[in-house]
């Protein structure tokens, strides 16, 4: 294992104490509404953290408590004991509820073709729903250690899951025929979250260390130590429209954000950084007043790149966004050293 130091000095980094927490066991982030969600394990509650760093209740009453946490469209859905429920991302009312009859659920995912995916972690099962009929069937089974954190791997068609227990295995499931593979058997003990960068990186949190690590796209390379120092970290999240690894700490009720702060990248760039007309049909402009732009991605509300548009070096450009589907979006910009500049939000309309 190596530690990335030249990484840390780069990066904003921050442990956050809130006493609206209490047991963090997931977080995701909602991008249409720009907050983060998070899990409470040992109340009931899913709570919201605004882009200022606010913390205040989404939603309560939840019976049972919400164990892992995933954002699809515009519902959050949640483990619960047995059931998977969701929930409406602007009324808070629940919208989906599955009774699995599972024994404790605890990781989930989702693919690209409406389905989520979640851990068993008592049973060593992983069960697949398909969100449009509130249906599930068992989709793996036998596993030889708890599973915990899951994660769906596009470019392999797979899911890659985190283990519990010592000598913690990484493992890897196919969408294609469930196959269960070992990719890595690591020397950490109880693996809890995994995460996926855009680019193909992994990232683990270990209650072993109270640590984050990361792997290259094939974990073939030497574990990075990301951070230390952490408190049961849970469920992490990846947040690629700000490139901020987001952890809850379930033993000290705190968070932990590695990298820019959503709030304070989007205050940065909303001054350099302007676009309309908002909503748009056909044609969108951008302008950046400082930084020429080299680079345009559209972020869907799934937090999938959705279009990259190549830009030569210009402080205004438009892009034809005619076919993009309706519905709302990102929109990232980056110079030619790849360095990310701005973030706006916009709504493409019919």
């Amino acid at each position: 294992m190596k530690k990335n130091s030249l990484f840390i000095s780069f990066l904003f980094l921050y442990s956050l104490y809130f006493g609206q927490l209490n047991g963090p066991e997931s977080i995701d982030f909602d991008p249409v509404n720009n907050r983060y969600l998070i899990a409470n394990s040992s109340n009931g509650k899913i709570m919201q953290r605004s882009s200022n760093g606010a913390i205040s209740q989404f939603v309560g009453g939840i019976s049972p408590n919400p164990y892992g946490i995933e954002v699809v469209g515009t519902t959050v859905y949640a483990c619960c004991s047995g059931k998977v429920l969701g929930f409406d991302l602007t009324t808070g009312l629940q919208v989906f509820s599955v009774n699995l009859g599972a024994t404790f659920l605890n990781g989930i995912t989702h693919d690209n073709s409406g389905n989520l995916f979640v851990t068993d972690f008592s049973a060593k099962k992983i069960y697949r729903i398909k969100i449009a009929t509130q249906t599930f069937n068992l989709f793996a089974q036998n596993l030889t250690q708890s599973p915990n954190g899951i994660i769906y791997d596009a470019p392999s068609n797979s899911l890659v899951f985190v283990s519990w227990g010592s000598s913690a295995k990484i493992k890897r499931c196919s969408l294609l025929d469930s196959t269960v593979t070992t990719i890595l058997t690591t020397s950490y003990t109880n693996i809890d979250g995994i995460a996926r960068k855009a680019n193909g990186d992994f990232y683990i949190s270990t209650w072993g260390t109270n640590s984050v690590y990361k792997y290259n796209n094939d974990f073939t390379t030497t574990p990075t130590l990301i951070v230390s120092g952490l408190s049961s970290p849970a469920d992490i999240y990846y947040n690629d429209l700000t490139d901020t690894l987001a952890i809850p700490n379930s033993g000290n009720n705190t968070l932990t954000f590695v990298g820019q702060s959503t709030a304070s990248l989007l205050e940065q760039n909303f001054s350099e950084v302007a676009i309309y007309p908002n909503p748009s049909a056909n044609l969108l402009f951008v302008t950046s007043s400082e930084k020429k732009i080299a680079r345009i991605e559209l972020i869907n509300e799934l937090g999938l790149v959705a279009a990259i548009y190549p830009v030569d070096n210009a402080l205004e450009v438009s892009i034809d966004i005619k076919d993009t589907e309706s519905g709302a979006y990102f929109v990232r910009l980056y110079d030619n050293k790849k360095i990310l500049i701005g973030i706006q939000r916009f709504m493409k309309v019919n």
